[in-house]
């Protein structure tokens, strides 16, 4: 039986937590959510909101040219707040210190 691999995608709220404890934070988050019997990966994004929400990808399904063009697009968005998210924890770091 073939395995299909999932993109779990995990927004992270960490609004309320210190700056300094946010990497620590998400540390801990991470490694409590990681199954044993996921074959995928999980991406985790820290949110500026109180709120955690979690959206899964299956690739496999994704054929169509104008649902892999989305696909694509999607997996951009995720990147660019990905990296947005880390400048502003940088940032108030840095402002702290």
């Amino acid at each position: 039986m073939e395995t299909e691999n999932k993109i779990l995608v995990v927004y992270l709220g960490i609004a309320g937590i210190r700056s300094e404890d946010i990497e620590d934070y998400v540390h801990k988050v991470t490694a409590r959510i990681t199954p044993q019997t996921f074959e995928g990966e999980i991406i985790i994004i820290p949110a500026q909101s109180y709120e955690t929400r979690v959206e899964c990808v299956n690739p496999k399904y994704v054929t169509e040219p104008e649902l892999i063009q989305k696909h694509t697009e999607l997996m951009k968005e995720l990147h660019d707040e990905l990296a947005h998210q880390i400048e502003e924890i940088r940032i108030k770091n840095e402002e702290k210190n």
